[in-house]
């Protein structure tokens, strides 16, 4: 992507075109059934995207009480687009 993120923010998908980012743990691109967790509460007006992490990837955070370096090295997030991500929910929720 390049340069910071803002709101307004695009990314160029080859399956769905010109979307919004999300971001996910590397588990979740190409696994299934292996759990969905998404971020919950107020969306940030200047961070508006969605962010979605693995059960296992969720027990860590747990375990570590936040995100760190522990539990981000584990989930390795990576961008992805808001049209991957609906496809991504479906396989593993």
């Amino acid at each position: 992507m390049g340069s910071s993120l803002n709101k307004n923010s695009k990314m160029e998908c080859a399956r769905h075109g010109l979307q919004k980012p999300s971001f996910i743990c590397k588990h979740l691109q190409y696994g299934e059934d292996l759990g969905f967790f998404e971020a919950t509460g107020e969306p940030d007006p200047d961070y508006p995207f969605r962010e979605a992490w693995c059960g296992e990837c969720d027990n860590i955070l747990m375990e570590q009480g936040e995100w760190n370096d522990i539990s981000e090295g584990h989930a390795q997030i990576m961008p992805i687009c808001e049209g991957c991500l609906d496809e991504i929910q479906s396989r593993n929720e």
